[in-house]
């Protein structure tokens, strides 16, 4: 008998709990959850492969969580448990992707267990995968987070899921803000909403308003039917209005008062108010906050979208994520390659000014002209090739004298760049071609704390 793992939703505890009993008496590894919320949100952690669920409960009844569930986790399994079996339930069910359904009541030992092992049977290829090949620009996968940058965004980017709040998502541009977005509207109580993205930069005024708020037939030269626009699209979901910072000043004030009421007009019916709810997701790769002083960007705007801040660290502070960065676009791309040592070395010491967008860019490059499975320096572009001979800057006297160990050269880089960039580990992280973090080891492998304060402290 194969043992599966399994996750039992029913809103009568001792329903549910019986049945958790039961099923973990014959080997089953079993989670119950009482409420079809909870539920999918441990669906989103843990690898189901079959869903017993109520048909009738408070909230949520057994087909939407069954459609919600599906959205999840594709490849699960979900038998449905009722005890008001009609023809029609029963296939509505199964269109919705339910494999079964079983009437109350019912002996578990006899009625279920039996139906729950012929399930876990069937041969693996005859269902999808639920692990997908690799991020995509609108995937739900948690975010690549092998930095502890990396970890620390999404623990904190996890916990502001929960709230209906306003983030705005900085960084500079090709970090993977819209995959933080996509993270946080997957781990919200609203997943299984819709997601809607509209890139603001891409838009003029006219037409940007025409797609957030829709139109009316007749409303101007084009307007040849009815439309809604991507805020009425994404009523009880989530708008991520990527580029925030490229709106203009005479749009701040439209997009301000949809925010604080929720309430908008299509263009061309001034009369008929629309409400929606929608949580804002925003992301710039600009400084608001001197755009505000500027005068560039409305400060009231602003203070409404920046309620929950999330900063996105560049690729070169989080050089820990790079080889599951390559690795996840090659898998994604059913690419057989591989950095060599080489090859992953530079790609690890190059400060990337594109960040993640031109890493992928240069892995791509490289499969296409790669000669063998095996990705070299030379397949690399050429900017990342350059890098090689010159990663960093510094005075001739430091690397050029033969009489130092590889130690003492490497305190004097490290001095220099700090010396350099007033300090600033970061930008002297940037300039040595390392991560901040590394920097941040080597200074106190070496012990480096005191030199550098008695510096900083004499400027």
């Amino acid at each position: 008998m194969n043992h599966g793992h399994i996750l039992v939703v029913d809103d009568e505890r001792q329903i549910g709990q019986l049945v958790q009993r039961s099923l973990t008496k014959a080997g089953h590894h079993v989670v119950f959850r009482d409420h079809p919320e909870d539920a999918l949100r441990i669906l989103k952690d843990e690898p189901f492969e079959v869903i017993v669920t109520d048909l009738r409960m408070p909230g949520m009844d057994g087909i939407e969580f069954l459609t919600r569930a599906k959205k999840i986790r594709p490849s699960c399994e979900i038998l449905m448990m009722t005890g008001y079996a009609t023809v029609e339930t029963a296939l509505e069910a199964i269109k919705r992707g339910a494999i079964d359904y079983i009437t109350k009541p019912f002996s578990v030992e006899r009625d279920l267990t039996p139906l729950i092992e012929q399930i876990l049977e069937t041969p693996a290829e005859e269902t999808a995968s639920d692990e997908p090949d690799g991020p995509q620009p609108d995937s739900s996968d948690r975010p690549v987070a092998e930095s502890a940058e990396m970890k620390r965004v999404i623990e904190k980017a996890t916990r502001i899921a929960q709230a209906p709040s306003s983030v705005l998502l900085t960084g500079e541009s090709g970090t993977g803000k819209d995959v933080v977005a996509h993270w946080i509207h997957q781990q919200s109580p609203r997943s299984g909403e819709d997601l809607v993205s509209v890139n603001c930069a891409a838009l003029p005024d006219t037409l940007l308003e025409s797609e957030l708020f829709g139109h009316t037939k007749g409303s101007f030269t084009g307007a040849t039917e009815d439309r809604r626009g991507f805020f009425e699209v994404a009523d009880g979901g989530t708008i991520f209005l990527d580029e925030i910072g490229e709106i203009s000043s005479t749009f701040q004030p439209k997009l301000l008062r949809v925010l604080e009421s929720g309430e908008f007009h299509r263009i061309g019916d001034a009369k008929k108010v629309i409400r929606v709810d929608v949580r804002v997701i925003s992301a710039t790769n600009r400084n608001l906050d001197a755009a505000v002083r500027s005068g560039q960007f409305r400060e009231d705007l602003y203070y409404r979208l920046n309620v929950l801040p999330l900063e996105i660290p560049p690729l070169r502070e989080r050089t820990e994520d790079i080889p599951a960065l390559i690795q996840r676009f090659l898998t994604q791309r059913s690419a057989r390659h591989h950095l060599s040592p080489e090859a992953l070395d530079l790609a690890k010491r190059y400060p990337w000014p594109g960040n993640v967008r031109e890493l992928v860019n240069a892995v791509e490059h490289a499969v296409v002209l790669s000669d063998s499975d095996e990705i070299q320096v030379s397949d690399l572009p050429a900017a990342v090739q350059d890098f090689v001979s010159s990663p960093v800057t510094l005075n001739e006297d430091v690397t050029g004298d033969e009489g130092r160990t590889l130690e003492q050269i490497e305190v004097n880089c490290i001095l220099q760049a700090m010396e350099k960039t007033g300090h600033n580990r970061t930008q002297a992280a940037r300039l040595l071609g390392i991560s901040r973090r590394t920097l941040g080891y080597r200074i106190e492998k070496y012990e480096l704390g005191p030199t550098l304060d008695t510096a900083r402290a004499s400027r």
